[in-house]
């Protein structure tokens, strides 16, 4: 497994913010100790510092779930529906967090 690095993340969320049409003006990667990732509403992007052990298919499902937040803001039956439109397996990698994380 190729170790993920900051660049990879950028391009990560280069693609998601395209595709979404949402703007991130920054990203950073830092010590979360209650969450994955978070996007503020002026556009900076935060991710847990932990995800760097995981696949980068696990941090694009981080990126694709916080960008879609500011589209749809709750966690509803209309942002599964994109959650499964995008990534088709979300849930698969949901769980990889959930059993493999700290949380």
């Amino acid at each position: 497994m190729s170790k993920i690095t900051h660049e990879k993340i950028l391009k990560i969320c280069e693609k998601w913010q395209r595709e979404l049409k949402v703007n991130v003006r920054r990203v950073q990667i830092r010590e979360m100790k209650n969450k994955w990732g978070s996007y503020s509403s002026n556009g900076i992007f935060t991710l847990n510092k932990e995800l760097l052990r995981f696949p980068i298919r696990c941090v694009e499902y981080v990126v694709l779930h916080e960008l879609l937040h500011r589209i749809i803001p709750n966690h509803g039956r209309t942002f599964e529906t994109l959650l499964y439109a995008y990534m088709p397996e979300w849930e698969k990698l949901h769980k990889c967090l959930e059993n493999n994380g700290r949380k």
